[in-house]
């Protein structure tokens, strides 16, 4: 590959790296503040800034990748990108739980909070992927 093009397609990822960066921090913002006030716990801003910390490893892991899968055809609050979305938070979720819990075990699959909190992380991922990257590539 010569020069100008790999030249050419760091300029191009660097212009869409803080859109990546704000789809992100706004779905860890978004799940930890909906799991906060869900807990009923009294932590608050606190809960929501530990609760980010925690959040942001799946998301890296499952749904960033997956986000830069889908945005080389965009498609602006796609259903197809949000079943797949929720696909992914699933074995998310379940490495998520299974390690702050210490437990391996398939039980946490038969609680109503693994479900909900996989929907709403796909829910949320999904929705600021396409409010921040969706528009700025169907731009491009």
């Amino acid at each position: 590959m010569e020069l100008w093009k790999i030249s050419q397609k760091v300029s191009e990822l660097s212009d869409v790296i803080p859109y990546y960066f704000f789809s992100l921090v706004s779905s860890c913002l978004s799940l930890s503040t909906v799991m906060v006030i869900f807990s009923l716990g009294t932590w608050g801003m606190i809960g929501i800034i530990v609760n980010s910390f925690y959040v942001v490893i799946p998301y890296l892991l499952f749904a960033v990748p997956v986000q830069v899968v889908f945005n080389k055809h965009p498609k602006k609050f796609s259903l197809i990108y949000f079943c797949l979305y929720i696909f992914f938070s699933l074995p998310a979720v379940f490495i998520y739980s299974s390690v702050l819990n210490f437990d391996f075990s398939m039980d946490v699959l038969t609680t109503k909070n693994y479900y909900a909190i996989s929907l709403l992380a796909a829910l949320f991922f999904w929705f600021w992927d396409s409010v921040f990257l969706q528009k700025k590539s169907s731009a491009s």
